[in-house]
């Protein structure tokens, strides 16, 4: 267990998450915590690596998002990533994308 401070939002920074993960020898974390978790990362700009899976399935608001807010403004301000492999799989897609170069 790697106990973390939650401060007054109760909520866990990531960046210190991570670096506690890295202290204890942790150097390659999968995050499938929900949308918050995934926004929370990108924005912290702490993903190197997407991986997604889609499939034929249209659900409109009525789904569940795969990222939650960002507070991105602009098209610009996004995180970037670069698509490296597509695969299918069954009747799904999986798309593997990595940080695109600054």
């Amino acid at each position: 267990m790697i106990p973390l401070d939650t401060g007054r939002s109760r909520q866990i920074d990531p960046a210190t998450a991570l670096q506690a993960l890295g202290d204890a020898g942790l150097t390659r974390v999968f995050c499938e915590g929900g949308g918050a978790l995934a926004a929370s990362l990108l924005t912290a700009n702490l993903v190197d690596q997407l991986i997604t899976f889609s499939a034929g399935v249209a659900l409109g608001a009525e789904g569940r998002p795969s990222l939650g807010a960002m507070g991105v403004d602009r098209l610009a301000e996004a995180p970037r990533f670069a698509l490296a492999e597509v695969t299918a799989i069954a009747g799904d897609v999986l798309q593997v994308w990595e940080r695109a170069s600054a």
